[in-house]
């Protein structure tokens, strides 16, 4: 008599557990909206890459897809929030290098997760390269001018950042040239250009999606871009190399679509078979690059790859240069 009612207690429970697996894994996903959380303020280059991506995204899904911006703490806290999500395929992030690799590498101190264990990757999706820009009223025009002044002039200047890379590559430029300036870290790029602009900060490292309208429209100036090439979007701004200046390491930035641990691996191809699609797009292309971002879609297992790497790379690049955790 026990047995029979012990496997009639085991049916039951395998019984009551396939609704709640089948929820999960619900072959109807979407059946309500997305979100999408950004970690940096609006107008900033994440946001912008934000709303290219989510209509077309909205109508591949049938739902829409809600742009959530929540900056803070070099984009720790919206990939915290992310994290914490309920597994289900609703919750996504438009995540950068700062909260997938930098800022657990070192750059932020106290991260509460980690990149690697409490995140699925779904696709690439672009990366931004970076500019030094001075406010109008600094005389330098050049790189070296620039240093030159800064270096006669100690603790006139201050240089300010709005994310990963503004910090790193000004970490950079007054660890290897000895530059007495002061930091001013922003939460994303567009206060931080406005305040450049209005004088309150004279330099910056900034990336190009962000600041060039501005550059196009005169309110701030490039003096060198930190890159081995030319960026085909600044023609007339020349590299470091150029100028007699060693070319900084690479530390563009770049942008993935990354969900929380657990989500089902259905749910996950779905996703990236139609970003990769939407990425792929002619005219979702040509809109990124007149933003500055050069789109690069890829598979999940290389996304995975790749943040790994990266994640090593930037863990690397912070300790050589003795940045400080902000």
């Amino acid at each position: 008599m026990k047995l029979p009612r012990l496997l009639s207690g085991l049916a039951l429970a395998a019984a009551l557990s396939i609704p709640a697996a089948a929820a999960i894994a619900d072959p109807a996903y979407p059946n309500r909206p997305l979100r999408l959380i950004v970690p940096y303020t609006a107008g900033s280059a994440t946001d912008m890459l934000a709303r290219i991506m989510t209509e077309p995204l909205s109508r591949a899904l049938g739902q829409p897809v809600i742009v959530d911006n929540k900056p803070g703490n070099n984009s720790v806290l919206g990939t915290q929030l992310l994290a914490r999500s309920a597994p289900d395929g609703y919750t996504l992030e438009l995540a950068t290098n700062a909260g997938l690799a930098a800022s657990p590498g070192g750059l932020t101190g106290n991260v509460p997760y980690d990149p690697v264990k409490d995140l699925s990757y779904i696709t690439l999706v672009g990366s931004v390269y970076y500019v030094w820009l001075v406010n109008n009223d600094v005389p330098a025009k050049t790189a070296p001018e620039l240093i030159d002044l800064i270096k006669a002039n100690p603790g006139k200047y201050n240089y300010a950042s709005g994310n990963t890379g503004g910090i790193t590559f000004g970490g950079y430029m007054k660890n290897t040239y000895k530059l007495d300036m002061a930091h001013v870290p922003y939460k994303s790029t567009p206060p931080a250009l406005v305040d450049l602009v209005g004088g309150q900060v004279q330099v910056m490292m900034g990336d190009v999606a962000s600041a060039q309208t501005m550059l196009k429209t005169g309110k701030i100036r490039a003096v060198a871009v930190p890159s081995a090439k030319r960026n085909p979007l600044l023609p007339d701004v020349p590299t470091f190399a150029e100028q007699g200046l060693a070319t900084p390491p690479d530390m563009a930035g770049w942008w993935a679509v990354v969900a929380p641990a657990g989500v089902p691996a259905s749910i996950l191809d779905r996703l990236s078979a139609e970003l990769t699609k939407i990425l792929n797009d002619p005219a979702i292309q040509e809109s990124m690059l007149s933003k500055g971002i050069v789109p690069s879609p890829s598979t999940r297992d290389e996304v995975t790859r790749y943040q790994q790497d990266q994640l090593a790379t930037w863990t690397k690049m912070i300790r050589d240069l003795g940045l400080q955790q902000q």
